[in-house]
């Protein structure tokens, strides 16, 4: 029998990271938590060309993977996550965070708006349970206002 909750933090940089690390730091407070933040550089995208590693994306991101580890372990630490462990993986944003599913066996999922989109597709029950956290920023407030939630739907 597990004693220990396993949950998994997609981070993204900027205002719906630091909400991301504060409710897992509010969930982590609670008990054995065991914490894992990953953050995902994305291979996909066009990088500019830099010599003959240019065509590699893999290769860049490996080289970009030192300094955005230690800008998570800054969140982590300003935050007051330091038990928490931290990871920056690359590739396809999908397909990375789905090996590392498989791999870790998360219990939960600590995701946003933007997060839940690097996140792979689920079917039915199977997998981790998802906790979504929702933006409170004067924006989405503001597009709340002008755009509200329909209501029952047929």
């Amino acid at each position: 029998m597990k004693t220990r909750q396993r949950i998994l933090v997609p981070f993204t940089h900027g205002h719906s990271g630091s909400a991301l690390l504060r409710r897992a730091g509010e969930i982590a407070a609670a008990g054995e938590i065991e914490l894992l933040v990953v953050s995902v550089l994305d291979t996909r995208s066009g990088f500019e060309l830099d010599g003959p590693a240019g065509n590699l994306p893999g290769e860049r991101a490996a080289r970009l993977a030192a300094a955005e580890q230690k800008r998570l372990d800054h969140d982590l630490m300003r935050h007051g996550l330091g038990r928490a462990r931290a990871t920056v993986i690359w590739g396809e944003p999908r397909s990375a965070l789905s090996a590392l599913i498989n791999s870790w066996r998360p219990d939960m999922i600590v995701c946003d708006g933007r997060t839940r989109r690097m996140l792979p597709a689920r079917t039915g029950d199977e997998g981790p349970q998802m906790m979504r956290v929702g933006r409170t920023g004067a924006f989405a407030r503001l597009a709340g206002f002008f755009f509200p939630p329909a209501q029952g739907h047929a």
